[in-house]
């Protein structure tokens, strides 16, 4: 008796190929036993048996991705019925050559948008004439537009404050004398005192310098508020006047509010050079300028910190690196920064 060859081992799919095959024909032939329509029954098994092995695929297929991170947040909106088509990030194309730029620079700022239009057109300038697609150029135009806008609004803010400077430096004097006083007594008395020396022929220069550091304070209570935003109200004027110096206020307030003022009107006068620099030199645009000066640590500080047991006080008068009046952060105790003016006579 010969013998064949070893029938070789179904695999799982030729298996349930097979299987599907013999309830086709044993359907079919149930359905002609009973009279029906055998066509009809093979063609809806056949439909319902495609539907599960595409089921079955799909589900082997998710499992293979499930563990893929990239995948399984989609994964889990597909099984609970949700489109992950529902949940993608919307993006807006910007100018043709914006999307190019893109290409090699996933997350470019402006001015290295507008360096790269600035490279190319060089780069065709001696063989024809750069033409920017109206969407592009419209693009640079509202950049530009906004530029001039932020450095006029900047040169405004500025202007105000290096008006205020000479009578804050004023005011600054007149506290540096160990005999002014300032106080609510001070206010409040101050009206008497005027009508006293007015009767009795009494020196006036006390009650003079009291009156005119409550003038300088009354002029710098207008200007707090932005330029271009209106008439101040007085609801704000009392407000303005609360964060500014007074006759009302101790002679200590006083000093701190002074010398801080002083020294943010100069701030931002060194923030208005920096901005016009970068403005020039990003052809009218100020996009990302705050980014360009803590990446290039451009940014002015208001106040020193100074450490009285390492640093020599003394010799940072001597260099010009603080004036007498100037406040500055006492770091002699890192646990407890304490914010205090540099007076020439506490060091003599």
């Amino acid at each position: 008796m010969a013998f064949g060859k070893p029938k070789t081992p179904l695999t799982p799919r030729q298996q349930a190929e097979r299987n599907r095959r013999r309830a086709i024909g044993l359907t079919a032939a149930a359905s002609a036993f009973k009279g029906g329509d055998p066509v009809g029954s093979v063609l809806g098994l056949q439909q319902q048996f495609e539907a599960q092995q595409q089921k079955a695929e799909q589900e082997e297929l998710l499992k293979q991705f499930a563990d893929d991170p990239r995948y399984a947040d989609m994964i889990k909106l597909y099984q609970a019925g949700l489109d992950p088509r529902m949940f993608a990030p919307k993006t807006t194309k910007g100018p043709p050559s914006y999307e190019e730029y893109r290409r090699t620079d996933s997350t470019p700022t402006e001015a290295e948008y507008l360096a790269f239009l600035q490279e190319q057109k060089k780069a065709g300038a001696s063989t024809t004439t750069v033409q920017l697609p109206k969407e592009e150029e419209e693009y640079i135009k509202s950049l530009a537009k906004l530029g001039e806008t932020d450095i006029t609004e900047s040169r405004k803010i500025a202007t105000t404050s290096r008006e205020l400077i000479p009578r804050l430096q004023t005011a600054q004097i007149l506290l540096q004398n160990p005999d002014f006083v300032t106080g609510p007594l001070t206010e409040k008395f101050l009206p008497l005192k005027k009508l006293y020396n007015d009767l009795t022929g009494q020196d006036q220069t006390e009650v003079s310098g009291q009156e005119l550091f409550q003038a300088l304070a009354n002029y710098t209570v207008p200007r707090m508020r932005p330029p271009g935003s209106g008439a101040t109200s007085d609801f704000e004027a009392n407000l303005f006047s609360t964060a500014t110096i007074g006759l009302g206020k101790s002679k200590e307030s006083n000093e701190l509010l002074v010398a801080t003022m002083i020294q943010q009107a100069k701030r931002e006068q060194k923030l208005l050079k920096e901005k016009e620099k970068y403005y020039l030199k990003n052809k009218g645009n100020t996009v990302g300028f705050e980014q360009y000066l803590e990446e290039n640590n451009l940014v002015p500080p208001l106040y020193q910190q100074i450490n009285l047991q390492s640093q020599d006080i003394g010799e940072f008068y001597d260099k010009g690196l603080i004036r007498n009046g100037e406040a500055y952060i006492d770091m002699t105790d890192p646990n407890f920064p304490k914010l205090t003016v540099f007076r020439i006579a506490d060091f003599d």
